[in-house]
């Protein structure tokens, strides 16, 4: 069995695409997208799943743009899977939220198939996201000195229903397994533009020998079982003792100042995301520090991150919640605490 199928046989062993339930492909008709979907459909006979087939045009890239929507719908009516697709401005939007147009697009993209989905009554979304992504991320993420979250790469499964059951799938074996069945895909020429960050790191990737990729690969596995290690500490000995109070986030913060710094560092985040701004993370990885260190010198203090969200030490409570000045212009953004995904930016 070739890799792509290997992965998606697996995704439904282990419950991440649950045998006999309703899942929608989001599709944009690149590779990988297009490998879910021709993967997915060959096995769905007998994994018992109901597939159904989202595409999001995000306004631009013009006629491009439309030749990729008509060429997803096209391979979805072959299969006889239901199609359905949403029309997004990704750059009015990036610009309302101060956002990039990469995190802009993301936003609405997810949104939309959100809405897709719901529809549909699909229980899961499935992206294409696979290993060459992980890699890339993690390589990201040191270049912006991002925290443990973002080192690690896309998680396999978000807290959105959002799954991604190619991650162990390189790009290589992808092609592969386009090729054999001769299946052809859209190709984004913003994806050779190297003033993208993104894509530049992409370069330096497909340039990387394979024992330089194995050892980045092992390095990323490592990260993400440190991870996993910090969210069920992070799970066990301080969320249950988070509460929400008049809109604002309390818990005891010798909790915080007791826990390992990655699992303080976690729940910070966590803390403070409800508080964020769409799209994007709650503070920068300097301000986070200056939080820990205050925390850690057992005093009270008070400590605004970005001039949006309040930290504040009175005795033996830390509380967290938008700054007076941002609560008055009425800019709250509702995000249970105990449903984030903290791995904004890396998907």
């Amino acid at each position: 069995m070739n890799a792509v199928c290997e992965g998606l046989s697996s995704a439904a062993a282990s419950g991440l695409l649950r045998r006999d339930s309703s899942i929608l492909l989001a599709v944009s008709g690149g590779a990988d997208s297009m490998a879910l979907l021709h993967g997915a459909a060959e096995l769905a006979p007998q994994a018992g799943w109901r597939l159904s087939v989202g595409h999001v045009h995000h306004g631009w890239r013009g006629r491009e743009a439309d030749r990729d929507l008509a060429y997803v719908e096209e391979h979805a009516r072959r299969l006889g899977l239901p199609f359905a697709e949403r029309h997004r401005d990704a750059r009015a939007a990036s610009k309302a939220l101060g956002l990039s147009p990469e995190a802009g697009a993301r936003l609405v993209r997810y949104e939309a198939l959100h809405e897709i989905a719901a529809e549909s009554g699909a229980r899961a979304i499935a992206t294409a996201h696979q290993q060459d992504d992980v890699l890339e991320s993690h390589l990201l993420a040191r270049l912006r000195r991002g925290g443990l979250a973002l080192l690690a790469g896309p998680r396999e499964i978000r807290e959105d229903g959002v799954v991604r059951p190619l991650l162990g799938v390189s790009r290589a074996e992808i092609l592969g397994f386009l090729s054999a069945r001769g299946i052809a895909h859209r190709r984004d020429a913003s994806n050779g533009d190297l003033r993208l960050l993104r894509n530049r790191v992409r370069r330096e990737l497909a340039e990387m020998g394979p024992e330089d990729r194995t050892r980045l690969s092992k390095e990323v596995a490592s990260i993400q079982a440190l991870r996993s290690a910090v969210e069920s500490e992070l799970s066990e000995t301080i969320l249950p003792f988070v509460r929400s109070v008049q809109g604002s986030t309390l818990v005891a913060a010798v909790l915080l100042e007791e826990a390992g710094e990655d699992v303080a560092r976690a729940a910070l985040e966590r803390l403070a995301d409800p508080f964020a701004r769409p799209g994007r993370p709650p503070f920068t990885g300097r301000e986070r520090e200056e939080i820990l260190r205050r925390l850690a010198s057992g005093k009270d203090f008070r400590f605004e991150a970005g001039r949006r969200i309040r930290f504040e030490r009175r005795g033996p409570t830390l509380r967290v919640r938008l700054s007076p000045a941002t609560s008055a212009a009425g800019a709250v953004y509702d995000s249970p605490i105990d449903t984030l995904d903290s791995d904004a930016g890396a998907s």
